[in-house]
Parts: structure tokens; sequence; C-alpha cells
């Protein structure tokens, strides 16, 4: 039972217009037959806007804890938000492994 000073907060997803993009970088996540891989890429910019980006480092393995705990040790300082929603993309990832079905990942 919750005390009636502690506030009641209902979940709502973040309109992709209102995500802010993380100015540490961005990941390209893909499922292979062996494994999954994870490009880890630092911004890129022009006239203070996000063009691209540069391949940084490469992370592969086969399950999203492992994955998550790895990234999050070698990419410090990213957006809460960002790791996230990683881990929601990782899990995915992984069950597309496992499962052999296809995996597109999916938008902020």
């Amino acid at each position: 039972m919750a005390d009636k000073d502690i506030p009641l907060i209902s979940a709502k997803k973040t309109a992709e217009k209102d995500v802010l993009l993380d100015p540490q970088g961005f990941f390209v996540i893909e499922v292979h037959a062996r494994d999954i891989r994870v490009e880890y890429y630092t911004n890129v910019y022009r006239n203070k806007r996000i063009v691209s980006g540069k391949l940084q480092k490469v992370f592969t393995g086969t399950q999203a804890d492992a994955l998550s705990d790895t990234i999050a040790q070698h990419v410090p300082r990213l957006r809460p938000e960002h790791y996230l929603y990683l881990g929601r993309e990782l899990q995915k990832a992984q069950q597309a492994f496992e499962q052999k079905t296809k995996y597109v990942q999916g938008g902020c």
C-alpha cells in the first residue's frame, strides 16, 4: 500500500520528437549468426548539428546483460535514458539471436 505522501506516477512513453540526442554519441546494433555486434560512434558535428558519426568501439556478445554491463564500463557518461534504450534494444536483439529471427533496431 502506497503512503498518501508518496506520489504515484503513471508511466508514459516519451514522444520521439521530444527525445534529446546524446551528445556522447550513438550505437548501431546488428544480429549476426554467431553473435550480436554493437558499434559505438561519437557524434560528428557541422554547424552545431550532428551530421554523422565516427566509429570508436565495437562490442560483441550473445547476452544482453553482458553487453549492457560491458558498454556501461567502456562508454561512460551517456544520458541515463540512453542506457535504458540500449538495454531494451539489446533484449530484443538477444531474443532475435536466440530465435534466429530478423532484428531491426528501433528508434528512440
